[in-house]
């Protein structure tokens, strides 16, 4: 058995996918999630029956005091954390002018302060591990119509390498910045072959193809403070 693995936002989606990617290699899963209570308790079921332990966490990560309960209950309840997986996110289509205070503080609660300090009562805990952040493409490009979101994940991506050069040699630090691999919950499979089509590879990835990265990015033991992006070369564009 490798540990404990959080990962938040993980009872659906890539979340979901990499959550149980994780138990199959062995980790016991802290699985929190915010609103999506009958995915969390399906999940645990499909975890449980792999002979894994799954811990379900309810919370709205914007709580200031949730990052440190989820890392302390995870620890006292299942112990040995040695992954935490930043995967939590939300995205919408907002434009600069039209982005609110509450939809900024919203964005950069979910996409930078949470994992702020996730890492931090994570890395007060563990003697060693890694953590993952979940990107975005567009941390390279600067389309301005998902402003905030953009913006967040940006940021986000300066505290994955901050962090990976922080918290080294003990713990390791690293992100994954997909390209069209899901059409957002409000699109259609259309909606992802007309993004993929301005992709140098012309079509959408798979998760399959994020949770070889998960694999490559958490089994190789000598990378720290890398940026793998799986997007078909979007950023390219």
């Amino acid at each position: 058995m490798k540990g404990v693995a959080i990962v938040t936002g993980g009872a659906k989606r890539l979340g979901g996918a990499i959550s149980v990617l994780l138990a199959q290699e062995g980790y016991d899963i802290a699985l929190h999630y915010h609103r999506s209570e009958g995915e969390a308790n399906k999940l645990k079921q499909e975890i449980d029956g792999l002979g894994r332990r799954c811990l379900l966490m309810q919370g709205d990560l914007s709580d200031p005091d949730l990052p440190h309960k989820l890392v302390e209950r995870s620890n006292a309840e299942l112990g040995a954390l040695k992954l935490l997986v930043n995967n939590a996110s939300c995205f919408e289509k907002i434009p600069f002018a039209e982005t609110s205070m509450h939809d900024f503080d919203r964005y950069f609660n979910l996409h930078l302060k949470a994992p702020f300090f996730l890492s931090q009562a994570f890395a007060k805990i563990c003697s060693e591990g890694a953590i993952l952040n979940l990107l975005d493409t567009r941390v390279e490009t600067y389309a301005t119509g998902y402003f905030a979101y953009s913006l967040s994940k940006k940021a986000l991506k300066e505290l994955t390498l901050l962090l990976a050069k922080a918290l080294a040699p003990r713990i390791r630090v690293n992100g994954i910045c997909p390209g069209p691999i899901l059409a957002p919950e409000e699109m259609d499979a259309d909606y992802l072959n007309k993004v993929a089509l301005r992709t140098p590879m012309k079509v959408p990835g798979k998760v399959e193809d994020i949770l070889y990265a998960v694999k490559y990015l958490t089994q190789s033991n000598y990378i720290n403070g890398e940026l793998l992006f799986v997007d078909g070369g979007e950023r390219l564009v």
